[in-house]
């Protein structure tokens, strides 16, 4: 029923239009944390969802070298920093035991300038713990 309905809504052109703006918003953010060394992607992306993390490195820079464990707790309070400042929601999968953080794009009305405006909350959160943490 709902498949019915968007298709019957957009249409198979405009939907599929629809979707593949999607991916290459999920793309660009992919891009984004590829370029910052103190992230990782952990997985190839995935349709509209990139899986990221703070490296374990870029804990290294700022006190004894982590174990996994460590990174996971890192990561895990980011995500809830992220998600408490109510400007972004994104969700977390823990898979083989390393936390990680999904950025996905979904919702109809996300454009460049919402994908951006994540990607540098992420990062303002992940310097501000950085600094902390050291």
């Amino acid at each position: 029923m709902k498949l019915w309905l968007m298709l019957r809504t957009y249409g198979v052109v405009n939907l599929r239009n629809f979707i593949r703006g999607h991916v290459n918003m999920a793309k660009h953010f992919e891009e984004l944390v590829a370029m910052d060394h103190r992230f990782e992607l952990v997985v190839p992306r995935n349709f509209a969802t990139v899986c990221f993390r703070v490296s374990p490195s870029a804990l290294r820079d700022h006190r004894e070298p982590s174990d996994e464990n460590c990174v996971n707790k890192f990561n895990c309070k980011l995500l809830e920093s992220i998600n408490s400042s109510g400007r972004i929601y994104m969700t977390h999968v823990v898979v083989g035991g390393v936390y990680v953080i999904r950025f996905a794009v979904g919702a109809s009305l996300t454009n460049y300038q919402h994908v951006n405006m994540a990607w540098k909350v992420v990062q303002d959160h992940a310097h501000a713990m950085l600094l902390t943490s050291s």
